[in-house]
């Protein structure tokens, strides 16, 4: 989210700087010190620009998605992953800004070291002018304690041209530019990627420049030798510019500012006025129109709906929106299902009025008192919507072959969050103390999202292949296992002997085509609210077997974030197939599992 919106803010700058610039054009802010008013203007207002509109806030919704699948890996297979390009932007943006920082600093220590090694001419104006033989063009610094720098072949320049010089280095001092120079050397330090600002920059420097020029030479009324003082300067050898201080004259000025000189220009002060008046209108449309066209994004919204309850927007984005609220009694009773509304939003994006479409009655009130309160995002202003609401039960009783009921996992209230067991599996026992030992979760402590994110991260250190999953226990509380998982690239486990006839095998290997279309009762995974504030998705591989009767036997982690994994094997823990036959035997099955969690936006 940050790479998008520096991304946004970037776009955002560079529109705004192009339609100053064509207003400072068209509106002909000829006056120095209007066009510097101007600049300062735009750079402030492009600084500004996050906090003149709210920022777009969207409600974080999901999407799980299941696919069964037969999968053959190449054996030693490795999954190489690299730094995703947006984190990688931004690392470098950052190593730029430290550059920039470090040049900054280099500048700081080189001035200190010319003033230390130059020598004082004079005092004028609560500024030391010293002579030095390392600059080549007179340089103005400090703030409580201003320093004007001459190159040491001031004396040789004709009297006029020194008064000139002196004359603007002081203006200088007087106006304190030396600060706004330091300030606008550290914006470019933390944008040095963006060529607009500096440009933006660039414009600045030489308005106030050329601003002390008209206030030099109305003083003098020395415009001639002024003149002979810039080219003087502009023929000395050229030198690097590390000082983060305001130059007498940088080469690729030289041209504006004697040109601007010479024509002697003129505006009168209505004329101005309006000019500035207008120019700071345009800048301020601009910055509402580019502010909604490229919108910087705040953190997602995580919406706690009652379990099972699942939300499907159609492709509408929403700004906010209230829960949705499962009834219990409901839920007790075991009603559920899918209720379709229609959704007529006003001009501001809000909910002015729903119609349920579909569904079950006793749900209908529940769906509607949440969506009168949703907000759209604007550009659905007037627009009519589909949403659809899903109420599912989490864990009802699960259906067999023959009539047979087999009793689901109780789920543990969402106030109880007591480990009642902890579960190592696949483990020797050397490794099983070893690791228990390390933990800082015990049985009968409460587990949150903080000290689960600890255990994933000691388990992880300890072995890269255990994974961490939670499970309802029975009664209240949760049993947490740490499950040994099968490393990805390696082959499946191998199938049992057939202990049957010889002609019969008890397991085989089907494809995911065939294993989908056998299932007969498939409760959908729920996203982990732990999972989905913390902005985490992803595939959950499982290795199931299904047992004859198309009960799911055994369930393990080949790969995905524990987080979702646990998720995952609870709803699949639960699916019930029709018996796959061979030679009119019924026989298990083994496959693979793919559970897609995706934060829709």
């Amino acid at each position: 989210m940050m790479a998008s919106n520096l991304l946004a803010w970037s776009l955002q700058i560079g529109v705004l700087v192009l339609v100053a610039a064509l207003a400072s054009s068209v509106l002909q802010l000829r006056i120095p010190r209007a066009r510097l008013f101007h600049w300062q203007m735009v750079l402030t207002a492009s600084l500004a620009l996050p906090l003149l509109r709210p920022w777009k806030q969207e409600v974080l919704s999901d999407t799980v998605s299941v696919t069964t699948v037969a999968v053959a890996r190449a054996a030693g297979s490795r999954v190489h992953s690299g730094m995703p390009p947006d984190q990688a932007a931004l690392w470098l943006i950052l190593a730029g800004i430290v550059g920039r920082a470090a040049w900054l600093a280099a500048g700081f220590w080189r001035l200190r070291q010319y003033r230390r090694r130059s020598r004082l001419l004079d005092r004028r104006e609560g500024a030391a002018l010293l002579l030095s033989s390392e600059v080549a063009s007179p340089v103005t610094f400090g703030a409580l304690q201003p320093v004007v720098l001459l190159p040491a072949g001031f004396l040789d320049l004709d009297a006029r041209v020194r008064e000139a010089i002196l004359c603007h280095e002081l203006l200088h001092v007087r106006r304190r530019d030396w600060v706004f120079t330091v300030a606008e050397e550290l914006v470019r330090a933390l944008w040095w990627f963006h060529p607009a600002i500096w440009w933006l920059l660039g414009q600045i420097h030489l308005a106030r420049e050329q601003s002390v020029d008209r206030e030099v030479i109305s003083r003098t009324e020395a415009r001639e030798e002024y003149v002979d003082a810039l080219l003087a300067m502009a023929r000395a050898w050229p030198h690097l510019d590390l000082a983060p201080a305001p130059r007498f004259l940088r080469q690729r000025h030289l041209k504006q500012r004697v040109v601007l000189i010479l024509k002697e220009v003129r505006m009168t002060k209505t004329r101005l006025v309006s000019a500035l008046l207008a120019a700071l209108g345009v800048l301020a449309a601009a910055c509402w129109v580019v502010t909604a066209t490229f919108p910087l994004a705040a953190a997602q919204a995580a919406v706690a709906d009652s379990p099972g309850v699942s939300v499907e927007l159609n492709g509408a984005t929403l700004l906010h929106r209230t829960a949705v609220l499962y009834p219990e009694a409901m839920r007790q009773q075991g009603v559920e299902g899918t209720v379709a509304l229609q959704v007529k939003i006003d001009g501001a994006g809000n909910v002015a009025d729903a119609a349920v479409l579909s569904g079950p009655d006793e749900l209908r009130k529940a769906a509607l008192q949440s969506v009168l309160n949703w907000h759209f995002t604007g550009n659905l202003a007037g627009s009519t919507e589909l949403v659809t609401i899903g109420f599912h039960l989490q864990a009802p009783d699960t259906p067999a072959v023959g009539g047979a009921r087999r009793p689901a996992p109780s789920s543990a209230p969402a106030a109880s969050r007591t480990i009642k067991s902890l579960n190592l599996v696949g483990l020797t026992e050397e490794s099983r103390t070893d690791l228990l030992s390390r933990l800082a979760v015990h049985e009968g402590e409460t587990l949150t999202a903080e000290s689960l994110r600890q255990l994933v991260e000691t388990v992880r250190s300890f072995d890269q292949h255990l994974v961490v999953t939670t499970r309802p226990a029975e009664g209240e509380g949760v049993a947490v296992y740490i499950i040994l998982s099968r490393p990805l690239g390696t082959p499946a486990p191998p199938p049992v002997e057939p202990v049957a006839s010889p002609a019969t095998p008890v397991r085989i290997r089907v494809g995911g085509n065939t294993a989908a279309t056998h299932l007969v009762f498939q409760p959908r995974p729920v996203y982990p609210p732990e999972a989905k504030q913390a902005h985490i998705q992803g595939v959950v591989s499982l290795h199931a077997i299904i047992a004859k009767d198309g009960t799911v036997e055994n369930l393990s982690v080949i790969s995905g974030d524990p987080l979702l994994a646990a998720s995952a094997l609870e709803a699949v823990d639960r699916w019930v197939y029709r018996p796959t036959l061979l030679n009119g035997e019924p026989v298990e099955v083994e496959t693979e599992i793919d559970v897609n969690y995706t934060l829709a936006q």
